[in-house]
């Protein structure tokens, strides 16, 4: 796609699209801002957005697949897989501070429209709200809730796609289920509010700036290297998002402070297109683990989680109380170790067992949660409570729906949905456009209604009103009618809210 911006006035869409923050800078900031790249690459001559992984791939001078994880067996090389993932998501990003414009390596992009959103963009590192940790849930002595922003980016092959969907910012074009091509890479960088005394394996941890006033001192490098969180500061009294009470985290970022403070690497997520999984999918994802002191620069002491490449459809609860475990994750025996180590309450990394990062919610596991990425969406996890620090579903045969195994640019729910291939960002950015395309029409009466997760509501006309004969007055009469409803649900974001308490122990203070 061209973002040439030609001698023109650009649109309100156009200039929504090639926004990168709508928060203000902080007070007196004399340093960076950031800017989204989103010059995305075009599809090539005949180009299928649902089509076969085999197509040939935009922008590249060469034919053979810029994909060295094709080249290893995930199955029997699960960790050898991940590293050379890293290392081609870490090769000229690095150097660059992840600034993907001065990267002379590869290309990478950034998804558009994450900026629109009370979880959009902050102004300094483009990172977003993300799932807080509660207290207790990923170490012992862990008394805070953590908050945790994040940031993605998308390779050549991946960014060919919303080259596709935006390719006119006016009218982005989604009217079938898109699929993204083999070679797609993505990774995403998450930063938390942890110190050292709340985490242990967060001891120098690389840290950025970011829209807040969390005292740190650095230990090298302020920009790039390591820092550390002061626990002596006044804890959590200015952080991304006000948090007057350190033990509860806010539910949206829709609130920022004016300061600028630092937040630290916790985990890094990757995806890639493998057609040799199930799903056309392999997930994995890595923590920080401060405990490697011998490797030199932290952003590399990283301890690769797992690796996932279905979600085990067959595994449900009673399968697993049986002593059945998942086929298609495969968890790093050297994070269970740390994960025990930690003393968190959660009881895995992912659902009963399933891959899952440190900053995940341990009900859903990370296929699974980005399998639901479609429009129309549904929440990210199954309904259910924690009793005891067991997660007990609502309806274990709904539960398993959430864990099917969906086929690559098949939506998650069959009817009345399109699917965006397992990309939440595609499919958050294209709600964040439609709720300020919705803004900016004029505003009517809404009626609402509220539909259940994978339902779709479907308004048929009468016979009358499709009378060959029908005059436009009432031909627009109809259409007032439909724009004046609003199907909501609830906010996909998150999921549950998870409170760590016994009926014998209560949070741990730091008093």
């Amino acid at each position: 796609m061209s973002t040439q911006i030609q001698e023109r006035s650009l649109t309100p869409a156009e200039e929504q699209f090639h926004t990168s923050s709508i928060y203000p800078k902080p007070l007196n900031w004399g340093g960076p801002t950031w800017k989204i790249r989103n010059d995305y690459p075009a599809p090539p001559p005949g180009f299928s957005p649902g089509g076969l992984p085999s197509l040939p791939l935009p922008d590249f001078p060469h034919t053979e697949l810029d994909a060295p994880w094709l080249k290893i067996d995930f199955r029997k090389e699960p960790e050898k897989y991940g590293t050379v993932i890293k290392e081609y998501c870490w090769e000229g990003n690095r150097e660059a501070q992840f600034i993907p414009q001065d990267n002379h390596v590869r290309a990478w992009y950034h998804a558009p429209w994450m900026h629109a959103s009370a979880n959009g963009r902050e102004p300094l590192k483009g990172l977003t709200f993300e799932r807080p940790i509660p207290p207790l849930e990923f170490a012992k002595s862990q008394t805070h809730a953590l908050q945790n922003w994040a940031i993605g980016f998308y390779n050549s092959p991946g960014a060919s796609l919303f080259g596709y969907v935006w390719d006119d910012p006016n009218t982005p074009n989604w009217t079938q289920n898109l699929r993204f091509p083999e070679g797609t890479c993505v990774f995403k960088l998450l930063l938390t509010t942890a110190s050292d005394k709340q985490v242990f394996t967060m001891k120098d941890s690389p840290s950025w700036p970011a829209v807040s006033s969390f005292k740190i001192v650095p230990t090298t490098a302020m920009f790039g290297l390591s820092s550390s969180i002061v626990d002596a500061a006044p804890p959590f009294s200015k952080v991304i998002s006000p948090q007057p009470n350190p033990t509860v985290a806010p539910t949206s970022g829709a609130k920022r402070e004016d300061h600028a403070s630092h937040i630290r690497l916790i985990q890094v997520d990757w995806a890639v297109v493998d057609s040799r999984a199930p799903i056309g999918w392999v997930f994995g994802t890595f923590m920080y683990n401060g405990t490697l002191k011998q490797i030199k620069d932290p952003w590399d002491r990283l301890t690769l989680v797992g690796v996932q490449w279905g979600n085990d459809p067959q595994l449900d609860q009673t399968a697993y109380d049986g002593g059945k475990r998942p086929v298609e994750s495969w968890i790093n025996p050297d994070a269970e170790d740390l994960r025990k180590e930690l003393g968190g309450k959660r009881p895995s990394w992912g659902y009963n067992g399933r891959l899952n990062g440190p900053a995940d919610n341990f009900v859903s596991a990370c296929a699974s949660c980005h399998s639901v990425a479609q429009w129309n969406p549904g929440p990210m996890v199954q309904p259910g409570k924690l009793v005891k620090n067991k997660w007990i579903p609502e309806n274990e045969k709904l539960t398993m729906t959430w864990f099917d195994n969906v086929k690559a640019g098949e939506p998650f729910s069959v009817r009345g949905a399109l699917s965006c291939d397992y990309s939440l960002q595609l499919m958050i950015g294209f709600e964040n456009y439609q709720t300020w395309l919705a803004k900016e029409r004029t505003p009517v009466k809404k009626n609402v209604l509220f539909s259940w997760p994978g339902r779709r509501v479907v308004f048929r006309a009468r016979p009358e009103d499709r009378a060959p004969d029908q005059t436009d007055e009432e031909k627009e009469r109809i259409q007032r009618i439909l724009d004046s409803i609003v199907v909501e649900r609830e906010p996909a974001r998150n999921g549950p809210t998870l409170e760590y308490t016994d009926e014998d122990e209560s949070p741990p203070t730091d008093e």
